[in-house]
């Protein structure tokens, strides 16, 4: 009965954490792309390549720590993750 009142206490009628959309999937794709080109153009020793490929870098690192940032709050202060849903992350 405990499970059912956290349940309802957030609003859902479902033992599963469905997420919202976010723009990290996306900005880790044009980081990755970047990363990659900049490797290229360094490797061909192309001006402006190594600073390319840092930039890439430095944005998958950012995404990191942002979407893990996003994960930690829905977990701990937005109560998305009942006992259901850490079980299933086990």
């Amino acid at each position: 009965m405990a499970i059912l009142n956290v349940t309802y206490k957030n609003n859902q009628k479902h033992p599963f954490h469905l997420v919202d959309p976010s723009p990290w999937p996306f900005v880790t794709s044009l980081g990755a792309f970047t990363l990659t080109i900049g490797f290229a153009m360094y490797a061909h020793s192309y001006s402006g390549g190594l600073l390319c490929f840092f930039s890439g870098v430095l944005t998958i690192f950012f995404v990191m720590f942002v979407w893990w940032r996003d994960i930690i709050r829905e977990a701990t202060f937005e109560g998305q993750h009942t006992s259901d849903v850490q079980i299933g992350m086990r």
